[in-house]
């Protein structure tokens, strides 16, 4: 059995439902701003770029990272990810107090 194959997996799940809380309570803000007004053009643009941008890099990443398994693959994309929308999460959490 591979080292740590089932606490790995279970990382990932973990990282993987906080990746998707996250990104829910960001569209949830970034939608209440749409709707309410108090939205921005400059955070939309934002939004858009920093999609477009997180996209690129990690095809890099992947393309350039000479990753041995599936496993590893998933782990380097949630991570990636994961970063961008804690700091969407927090940034956007901040603005409204």
């Amino acid at each position: 059995m591979p080292r740590n194959s089932n606490g790995d997996w279970m990382k990932l799940a973990h990282d993987s439902y906080w990746l998707w809380a996250e990104s829910m309570m960001v569209m949830g803000m970034r939608t209440t701003d749409m709707m309410t007004g108090r939205g921005s053009n400059r955070e939309n643009m934002l939004m858009v770029t920093e999609k477009l941008q997180a996209n690129a890099e990690l095809a890099m990443k992947l393309a350039t990272g000479g990753l041995t398994s599936p496993e590893q693959t998933a782990h380097k994309a949630v991570r990636h990810y994961r970063k961008r929308v804690t700091a969407n999460r927090r940034r956007l959490s901040r603005k409204k107090s």
